[in-house]
């Protein structure tokens, strides 16, 4: 069962041993703060690289502001069914399940899985960021058209896309799903001369941010100041059976092939122009150990 203390909801699984199997932990302020977010959690679990290893579950979604929301946190030895069905099964305790609640996450299919057992009535969809990171503009020279007075033509870099300011809609479908106008939309507002601010989703709005951030986050104190009950502190768990491989371990993450790398230019530290290093410099070679500079450098010393 998931326990609630004055600051957070957290629940833990033991194996048969006794020992640390999984971990649950959400703040009671950022499960309240999530009603006034829009209904989209993003789920990822990166590798610890502490002593026990494992994996640490982290579920986010967006507040107004478009900024990371931290909702839920989790502990396991690894990614795979057990532990993600346990994990999702005490976040639906702890969350409201709310309409049209959408998942995003990488494509492990432990989560797809375990999202459609849990959640049946959500949707989940796989991130698709480092495909249309560089595809995604909210800035286009565009040519507009009335057709009516809330229907217009853009034409942007010789695509044509109709914007219905009435229904929020855009052929592009980048306004109706994100709730935001997109840059075709903001032309038509534009040549209306309306306020944007009028034809964005509530989500977005002051009043909504001000409320996810209502709850506070109550800090743990000094050990002193701890009211452990009884039970509680004759309980004895003991640290997961784990495998401490050998060598050095990793440090860096490994990237995927779908993430793009930006490409790390080299600099002569001699011509300062890039491309190529001192070592094979050719514009400016390097200088004769008897050159000028090099003999009052070591007339000085003597």
């Amino acid at each position: 069962m998931v326990g609630k203390n004055p600051g957070t909801y957290t629940s833990i699984k033991r194996d048969a041993q006794n020992r640390f199997a999984y971990m649950f932990f959400a703040p009671v302020a950022s499960v309240a703060g999530w009603s006034y977010c829009r209904p989209v959690i993003a789920v990822d679990a990166p590798f610890l690289k502490s002593k026990y290893r494992g994996v640490l579950f982290v579920v986010v979604s967006k507040d107004a502001n478009n900024q990371i929301f931290p909702l839920c946190f989790g502990v396991a030895d690894s990614e795979n069914n057990e532990a993600y069905i346990w994990f999702f099964g005490e976040m639906r305790k702890v969350i409201q399940v709310r309409r049209e609640l959408v998942f995003l996450s990488d494509i492990n299919q432990s989560i797809a899985n375990e999202i459609r057992k849990v959640f049946p009535e959500a949707h989940h969809g796989i991130c698709l960021y480092h495909f249309e990171k560089n595809l995604k503009q909210r800035h286009a020279k565009v040519t507009v058209f009335n057709l009516d007075s809330m229907l217009f033509r853009i034409n942007s870099e010789g695509i044509e896309f109709i914007v219905d300011l009435k229904k929020r809609t855009c052929d592009c479908l980048e306004f109706q799903l994100d709730e935001l106008p997109c840059p075709h939309a903001i032309a038509a507002i534009n040549k209306r001369y309306l306020q944007k601010s009028n034809y964005c989703s509530n989500w977005y709005s002051r009043e909504t941010w001000l409320k996810t951030y209502e709850g506070h986050v109550n800090t743990v104190g000094d050990q002193k100041s701890w009211d452990i009950p009884q039970n509680v502190q004759s309980e004895i768990t003991k640290p997961p059976d784990v495998e401490i491989l050998q060598g050095r371990r990793q440090k860096k993450r490994h990237i995927p092939a779908t993430e793009s790398v930006p490409f790390k230019s080299t600099k002569c530290s001699r011509c300062k122009q890039a491309g190529h290093n001192r070592t094979t410099c050719l514009p400016s070679p390097a200088p004769h150990p008897y050159s000028k500079k090099h003999i009052e450098k070591y007339s000085n010393l003597q």
